[in-house]
């Protein structure tokens, strides 16, 4: 069965790599970011200390994934998992190839798409392009997401953790 294009952003599996749940806190957007945060948003904290879902990918330090809907240019309270070893699900963003077997231990980079303003859900995907050992990319592959309706190739699901977390700087790679 071929697996669907549908992106979702960093789905929390509800668990860490440690064993626990993840840690959830509340963060706020400023009023004057004017993009909107959607559920399941990769973010990361400014220098004010409010979160921000635009990121260069490969250069930032994520604070977490944000549970809830934010809309642009309004200060809005998000929560947001902040554990540096939570296991999120996310989609790879390609149509042809996609990831395999032999990418998972790997690391990638996010694709920071735009979410669905019918949904409020997360456009966020892997780039499964850049799949690669450099342990500087966004995140580690853990393994293809077990579940009936989901195999390696185009747009498969694969666990995830951040390489680098705002909470835990020193990790670089799993």
């Amino acid at each position: 069965m071929a697996n669907r294009d549908n992106p979702h952003g960093l789905r929390s599996l509800g668990r860490t790599l440690s064993g626990g749940c993840p840690y959830v806190t509340e963060l706020s957007k400023a009023v004057g970011y004017g993009t909107t945060i959607f559920i399941n948003d990769a973010v990361n904290r400014v220098a004010d200390g409010s979160i921000e879902a635009s990121a260069t990918p490969g250069t930032t330090i994520y604070s977490g994934v944000s549970l809830t809907h934010g809309i642009l240019s309004t200060a809005t309270d998000h929560l947001v998992i902040i554990s540096p070893d939570a296991v999120y699900e996310a989609q790879d963003n390609a149509a042809t190839d996609g990831l395999v077997a032999a990418d998972m231990g790997l690391n990638a980079n996010l694709v920071l798409n735009a979410g669905s303003t019918t949904t409020l859900i997360s456009g966020h995907e892997i780039n499964e392009t850049g799949a690669a050992e450099t342990n500087t990319l966004d995140v580690h592959l853990l393994q293809l997401y077990d579940a009936p309706d989901n195999a390696a190739g185009s747009w498969c699901r694969v666990e995830i953790v951040f390489n680098m977390h705002r909470m835990n700087p020193g990790r670089v790679g799993v």
